[in-house]
C-alpha cells in the first residue's frame, strides 16, 4: 500500500499541470479598443450634410485626440459638385461621353453651400472619402446599366481616378462660379492627397480596381463584405480591407449588408413602402437597431473586430433607418473602450501596432469584457417559409409543406399582398391582377407569415414583371438581394 501512495505522489509532483487545477493561460496584449465605423455614401443633400454634421457634435466618445465626439466618414461623389450644363467636363471611362448613373446638380446656386458643408465636415474631423464618379456597374455585368459589356481595367480605374480630382478640385472654375474668398482656387480646406479611403459604387470592383488604388496611395478599400468577426487585413496592393459586414436580421434567420439600402430591400423591396404606417416605420426601425446592437454586442464582448456601418443621405421609409443610425451611436459610442471614429484613424491605429500584438488581436489572444446583458440577444427562431407559387392563372401565397406543422403548432398563418397592399385571399387570379392594374403592367406580390396576433414575422416578395404577357417574367425573392451590392437607386433621396 505504501508503495503505490509514494508512487502517486511521484506522479503528482512530476506532472503538476496535469493533475494541479487549471489556470487560463495570461494573455499577451491587452484588450484593444471598440472601433465603430459610421460612414456614408452620397454627398448631394446640403440639408442632410448640415443634419449630420451637427448631430455628430453631440454624440461623444473615446477619442485618443481633439473634442471627444463621434466622426463620419463621406464617401463623395465629383458629379454632385459638377452642374448638368458643365457634364462634358466628365468623359465616363470606357463609354467616351459623359454619363452619370446617379444625375448631376441641378441647381447651380447650391454648389458652392455644398462645398462649404463639405469643408465644415473635414474642419471638425470627418473624414472625405472617394465613391468614384458616374456609380454605375464597373463590372459591366448588369444588363440595364449603361456600361453593360464595359468591364473596367486598371486604365479605366485611373481614369476615373484622375477625373475624381480633376472634377472635384475645381469646382468653381468647371461651374464658372466665381472664385472662393477662402481656399482658392479650389475652395476646399483639404488636398486631394487627404483622400485617402474608396468604397466603389455598387461595390462594383473589378481587378484593375487594386493596382489603381496603390498608384493613387490610397490607404484603404471598403468594396467587399466580410463575416461581422473579420479583422482587417493589408492586401496585396498595400492597403487595408475595411469590408461591410453581413449581419443578422433581429427576429429572423436572414441576413443583410450593414447598409440602410440593404435594409430597404429587405424592407419595402427597394423603395419607400407606399403608404407606409407609424407602426411600420418604427418596426423597421427597431429591427435594425436590435440587429446593429448585436452586431456591436457580439464583436464589443467577443473578438473586438470593427463595427461597420454605411448609409446613405436619405431618409427611407419615414427616416426610419436614419432615426436607427442615431439611436445606435447614442448608444455604443460612449461605452468604455468604444471609439467612434473615421475609417483613417482606424488605419492609423492599425498602423501603429506592432505585428505581434496585431497577431495577438486577430486571433482574439486577450481578455475578454464580461458581457454585462445590458445588450439583448436577438433571437433567430425557426420560422415556417413562405413563398409564392405561380401557375398560368394565379399566384399563390404558401408556406413550405414541411413547415405546416410549425405553422399549426404556432397558430401562424400566411397572408398574400399584392403592392404591399393586404388581400383577403391567400391567391389571386392573373385576371384580376390584369383588370387592376393592366396587361404587361410591373406588380410586387409578397407572401407574408404573420404570428397568431396577425403581426408579420417574415416575408418574401416577388417582382412580376410584363404582367400576362407571353414574357411575363417573375423574379426571385428579392429579400435575397439584401446581401448583395447596392442599386443605382441607393442615391435615390427617399
Amino acid at each position: 500500500m505504501k508503495f503505490w501512495i509514494n508512487l502517486l505522489l511521484v506522479v503528482l509532483l512530476a506532472t503538476p499541470a496535469t493533475y494541479a487545477k487549471k489556470t487560463r493561460k495570461p494573455t499577451s496584449v491587452e484588450r484593444p479598443p471598440q472601433f465603430v465605423l459610421l460612414a456614408f455614401d452620397g454627398s448631394k443633400s446640403n440639408d442632410f450634410w448640415k443634419e449630420s454634421i451637427e448631430f455628430a457634435d453631440t454624440v461623444p466618445t473615446h477619442n485618443v485626440a481633439k473634442n471627444n465626439l463621434i466622426r463620419f466618414t463621406y464617401f463623395v461623389n465629383p458629379v454632385y459638385y459638377l452642374h448638368q450644363n458643365e457634364k462634358y467636363n466628365y468623359t465616363t471611362p470606357m463609354l467616351n461621353k459623359p454619363v452619370s448613373c446617379i444625375g448631376w446638380e441641378t441647381d447651380k446656386a447650391k454648389l458652392p453651400v455644398r462645398v462649404q458643408l463639405t469643408n465644415a465636415a473635414f474642419l471638425k474631423g470627418h473624414e472625405i472619402g472617394s465613391h468614384a464618379n458616374a456609380h454605375c456597374d464597373q463590372t459591366g455585368r448588369d444588363k440595364n446599366d449603361p456600361m453593360y459589356g464595359n468591364t473596367w481595367d486598371a486604365n479605366a480605374w485611373d481614369s476615373e481616378f484622375n477625373q475624381f480630382n480633376s472634377i472635384f478640385f475645381n469646382v468653381f472654375a468647371l461651374n464658372k462660379l466665381p472664385q472662393p474668398k477662402q481656399y482658392a482656387p479650389s475652395g476646399f480646406a483639404f488636398k486631394p492627397e487627404n483622400i485617402v479611403g474608396f468604397r466603389a459604387p455598387l461595390l462594383a470592383y473589378t481587378d484593375g480596381l487594386w493596382p489603381t488604388l496603390q498608384k493613387h496611395n490610397f490607404r484603404y478599400d471598403t468594396s467587399k463584405s466580410s463575416a461581422p468577426n473579420y479583422w482587417p487585413q493589408k492586401q496585396n496592393w498595400g492597403g487595408w480591407n475595411f469590408p461591410l459586414a453581413r449581419i443578422k436580421i433581429a427576429g429572423t434567420n436572414k441576413t443583410t449588408l450593414s447598409m440602410d439600402f440593404n435594409w430597404l430591400v429587405y424592407h419595402s423591396a427597394g423603395a419607400s413602402k407606399p403608404g407606409l404606417t407609424e407602426e411600420e416605420r418604427l418596426r423597421f426601425k427597431q429591427q435594425m437597431l436590435d440587429s446593429y446592437n448585436f452586431y456591436f454586442k457580439e464583436n464589443y464582448f467577443g473578438g473586438r473586430a470593427p463595427v461597420h456601418i454605411g448609409h446613405h443621405f436619405s431618409k427611407w421609409n419615414g427616416s426610419a433607418y436614419w432615426e436607427a443610425m442615431k439611436e445606435f451611436s447614442q448608444f455604443v459610442c460612449n461605452k468604455p473602450e468604444v471609439r467612434c471614429l473615421t475609417y483613417t484613424e482606424y488605419a492609423d491605429w492599425l498602423d501603429g501596432l506592432d505585428q505581434p500584438t496585431y497577431e495577438a488581436y486577430r486571433a482574439g489572444n486577450f481578455d475578454k469584457l464580461k458581457d454585462d446583458n445590458s445588450i439583448k440577444s436577438i433571437a433567430a427562431p425557426f420560422l415556417a417559409r413562405v413563398r409564392l407559387d405561380q401557375s398560368d392563372k394565379a399566384f399563390e401565397a404558401v408556406v413550405d409543406p414541411k413547415d405546416v406543422k410549425m405553422l399549426k403548432l404556432t397558430k401562424g398563418s400566411v397572408e398574400l399582398q399584392v403592392n404591399f397592399k393586404p388581400q383577403e385571399s391567400t391567391t389571386v387570379s392573373k385576371e384580376d391582377l390584369i383588370k387592376q392594374y393592366g396587361k404587361g403592367s410591373t406588380v410586387f406580390i409578397r407572401s407574408v407569415l404573420l404570428n397568431k396576433n396577425k403581426k408579420p414575422l417574415d416575408w418574401s416578395t416577388y417582382k412580376i414583371e410584363g404582367l400576362g404577357t407571353v414574357s411575363e417574367k417573375i423574379s426571385d425573392p428579392i429579400e435575397n438581394l439584401a446581401n448583395e451590392p447596392e442599386s443605382v437607386h441607393a442615391h435615390a433621396e427617399d
